[in-house]
């Protein structure tokens, strides 16, 4: 690299996560969102209002690497507003932002068939 060379590089999205999330109260649900740049994105998840999607313990929990788990749940722990949402996935580096396209997630209560 020549002296006063910028390799920096916006973000651009490695794995974009699906439109579509659908899981059961049982199993829970993992939704990855991976981003490159230089410098290395950080990656955070919003709401539609554009607000945080912050860590709620016990019901959701965006991993150091961009996922966003959302894990088993009881009746009583269901939350419309967080298993019943619309996310969006954001990578960002001092060059820029890129917002993924909108996730629609529902969970549930699983179904037994007998």
């Amino acid at each position: 690299m020549r002296y006063g060379e910028d390799h920096s590089r916006a973000p651009n999205f490695l794995m974009e996560p699906p439109v579509r999330v659908e899981f059961s109260n049982v199993t829970g649900s993992w939704i990855d969102c991976t981003a490159d740049g230089q410098p290395t994105p950080r990656i955070e998840w919003t709401t539609t209002d554009g607000s945080s999607a912050s860590d709620v313990p016990g019901i959701r929990t965006v991993l150091r690497n961009g996922t966003l788990y959302l894990p088993p749940f009881s009746a009583a722990e269901y939350r419309q507003d967080i298993h019943s949402a619309i996310y969006r996935c954001v990578a960002t580096n001092s060059v820029g932002s890129i917002i993924s396209r909108d996730v629609q997630v529902r969970g549930g209560k699983s179904i037994v068939l007998y």
